[in-house]
């Protein structure tokens, strides 16, 4: 969808106080990627620097900054109504806002610089640099349950009614009250959401991605020998993507495997354009991954493949992405 000129005010994210930079470059095919149909579904996201939040669209991009000091821009997930949960630094303060499926932002809520985001479903989770407390937090910014004294913590999440943490060298699982409900040893990363009150995790420690339940009933397990699992991202219906291996600059030894069943094998196992990966994501229609820079003054880019693995093309001037979510505008 080709934006018009005069959008850029109306469309593009506000955050604080909006100054927009309108970006319009090709998505570059490698020689072996997939034709697809005119009608066929164009790679869309919402994408964060470290300076800057961008709309990508196919060959579109449409970028927003909430102001000269803001930095750290980080994507969180989805809400009930489609809008995104972002966040940032500003000066003294944390901000956290949605971004609407029109490219309109609200804010949510400030904190003191310092405070750890996290993703919640239907909301967010914050973590507060001197207390060490994490607080639940809804779409609209009020205060769900009790607050969580969960020293350690690394990463969180929202689950159900539950919240997950990891850090300390233990998974644990707090109910909406700020009790501890379960805890089990482990060294992981890369909490994700999963269907039905489900999460799943990346055991460092024991080269394993496990699914759980909030209850910590473990209901799958991918084991990793050799090629160590890196980081994992899920689709909403449950697709599940792990990064294994060695990504780098030189000599990169890495592969991303698709799951949309995990009691069974990978539905694509992508290795082209696996290099200095550093983020994945999942969409509807296709698997996203971010590549750092290599050399100096160069900028990132997102490799675009086909859930059944094909490589579909290369996106550029996205700055340097850290995160990243399937996303479409409607206008």
């Amino acid at each position: 969808m080709r934006s018009k000129p005069a959008a850029p005010a109306r469309i593009i994210v506000t955050l604080v106080t909006l100054s927009c930079l309108i970006v319009t470059l090709s998505l570059s095919k490698g020689d072996n990627a997939t034709a697809l149909a005119a009608d066929a579904p164009v790679p869309s996201l919402l994408v964060a620097t470290p300076t800057f939040l961008v709309y990508a669209e196919g060959d579109h991009r449409n970028a927003a900054v909430a102001g000269g000091g803001a930095t750290g821009y980080r994507i969180l997930g989805t809400i009930a109504d489609g809008s995104v949960v972002v966040s940032y630094d500003d000066g003294a303060f944390g901000a956290v806002e949605t971004v609407s499926p029109s490219l309109q932002s609200r804010k949510i809520k400030t904190f003191a610089r310092g405070t750890a985001i996290f993703r919640g479903n239907e909301g967010f989770l914050a973590l507060e640099s001197g207390s060490q407390l994490v607080r639940r937090y809804d779409a609209r910014g009020s205060l769900v349950g009790a607050p969580t004294a969960a020293l350690g913590v690394s990463e969180a999440l929202g689950v159900g009614d539950s919240i997950i943490t990891l850090g300390s060298g233990r998974l644990r699982v707090w109910d909406r009250n700020g009790r501890l409900q379960r805890d089990v040893l482990m060294d992981g990363n890369s909490l994700v959401p999963l269907p039905d009150d489900r999460f799943a995790v990346n055991d460092v420690r024991d080269g394993e991605v496990r699914a759980y339940t909030t209850a910590l009933e473990q209901t799958a397990t991918l084991r990793y020998v050799g090629l160590p699992a890196r980081a994992i991202a899920t689709a909403p219906d449950g697709t599940l993507a792990v990064l294994a291996g060695n990504p780098g600059c030189t000599l990169p030894n890495a592969e991303i495997d698709v799951f949309t069943d995990l009691h069974a094998q990978p539905v694509a196992r992508i290795h082209d354009n696996v290099t200095s990966t550093t983020a994945l994501a999942v969409g509807p229609d296709f698997v996203y991954a971010v590549n750092a820079p290599c050399r100096s003054g160069e900028e990132g880019s997102i490799a675009v493949f086909t859930r059944t693995g094909a490589q579909y093309g290369i996106m550029h001037s996205l700055g340097t992405p850290t995160s990243l979510l399937p996303f479409t505008a409607k206008r």
